[in-house]
């Protein structure tokens, strides 16, 4: 599965990015559903999610590791949709507990390895004079993701919410074949004999990570908190996967402006203001969810997480870029996916299905958007920092950029 020397690089990644719109929009806005198609309780599904989250950091630094080190990040792509599509299939016939968490699991432990390589990728891809196009690549997923979402809710409200595992797996396997249009990569191994290898690495590159990982645990706690039971909070009010899905695909469409518009805001406030603006947009968004009772208000609602999304993920990224060494992109990523979608549905998802059950949508609603507000202020003080709060992010040195809190770390600005 060589690489097809006759696709332009740049056409080969917008395409990448757009079959990941399908498998994301396969499988993010419907898991709930799905688990619950399957039986299980809200709290249940708290259960299910804590242990992919357990599993994503369990092996997100080892799939950062390989890419940066071994395998490269084309490989390790592949590698990992190419084992998630099958623990779909398993997901899609697997009943009970046990074997639902056992699977999931498995599942989340290989598509770990899919999102930070993308973009550890794109932005080998852009360079360091161009990261800051990322946003403009990264609508392309939000895009697909959006018209994913409004038919696959149109579709799954015939067939039943089950066969969105079956779509997750076709468009996983899609990814594994184009993938090989993508231009090979090789690593550098520049880290391997360091402590803690390319997490190590990292970390001494980036001091004060520790401080901003407590700003990106409330924040992400706050989103798995609220975001892993909006399908349930639809379906309670009488809506459906054909809700979620127009719900989900309206927020996927408004992160395309605002994904495009990423970079001119980050220049204006500077990449600290543009987190915190995100931060607010989630706050307000789960504040509104759990007091509205309409499913169908609720569902446009969802445009508030395409707003927050879109700057918090988009300025993050590029703020990962510019604070790392190419040679540590992929371990960068990873190491953002173990906070976001490691410990925050651990803590979001594992406590919130009982939340949910026990105290209701308006309380669990509410503590979520205390957290996410939280994150941001938390964030604020962490990138307190002159290069931090400079709006321009585009005029750097040869990699000393100004970092931006990013889903996967922090690096003190160089002088």
């Amino acid at each position: 599965m060589g690489t097809r020397r006759d696709v332009r690089p740049a056409v080969a990644i917008q395409v990448l990015f757009v079959l990941f719109g399908i498998v994301v929009a396969a499988f993010f806005p419907f898991v709930a559903l799905f688990l619950s198609n399957k039986g299980l309780s809200a709290a249940d599904i708290g259960v299910v999610l804590a242990l992919m989250a357990v599993a994503r950091i369990a092996v997100n630094p080892f799939w950062g590791h390989l890419a940066d080190t071994r395998l490269g990040r084309r490989r390790a792509l592949r590698i990992g949709s190419f084992g998630a599509a099958l623990a779909g299939f398993a997901l899609f016939g697997t009943d009970g507990l046990v074997a639902i968490g056992i699977a999931a699991a498995v599942f989340a432990a290989f598509q770990a390895a899919t999102g930070p390589n993308i973009d550890a990728i794109v932005l080998a891809h852009l360079g360091d004079e161009r990261m800051h196009d990322y946003g403009r690549i990264r609508a392309w997923e939000s895009l697909s993701y959006a018209a994913t979402c409004l038919g696959l809710g149109v579709l799954l409200e015939q067939v039943g919410v089950r066969w969105s595992m079956v779509a997750f797996a076709i468009a996983s396997l899609a990814v594994v074949v184009w993938a090989g249009f993508v231009e090979h990569d090789r690593p550098e191994r520049t880290h391997e004999g360091g402590r803690l290898g390319t997490v190590g690495a990292l970390f001494r590159e980036a001091p004060r990570f520790w401080i901003f990982l407590v700003a990106l645990v409330l924040l992400w706690t706050g989103f798995n908190a609220a975001w892993n039971f909006i399908g349930l909070k639809i379906e309670s009010g009488g809506g459906g996967p054909l809700l979620v899905g127009i719900g989900t695909g309206l927020g996927g469409l408004i992160e395309v402006p605002t994904m495009r518009l990423s970079s001119p805001l980050s220049q204006r406030v500077g990449l600290r203001g543009a987190f915190l603006l995100g931060s607010a947009f989630y706050a307000v968004g789960f504040l509104l969810w759990g007091l509205i009772e309409s499913p169908r208000v609720v569902s446009v609602l969802t445009v508030f997480e395409g707003l927050g999304f879109a700057l918090l993920f988009t300025t993050s990224v590029v703020a990962i870029g510019r604070m790392v060494p190419p040679s540590l992109y992929s371990t960068g990523q990873s190491v953002s996916m173990m906070v976001g979608f490691g410990l925050g549905p651990i803590v979001g998802a594992g406590i919130g299905g009982f939340v949910y059950d026990s105290f209701g949508p308006a309380v669990l609603y509410s503590a979520a958007s205390l957290l996410a507000l939280s994150g941001g202020l938390v964030a604020w003080i962490a990138l307190n920092e002159r290069n931090l709060r400079r709006p321009d992010t585009t005029e750097q040195g040869e990699r000393g950029a100004p970092p931006l809190g990013s889903i996967a770390g922090l690096a003190p600005a160089e002088p």
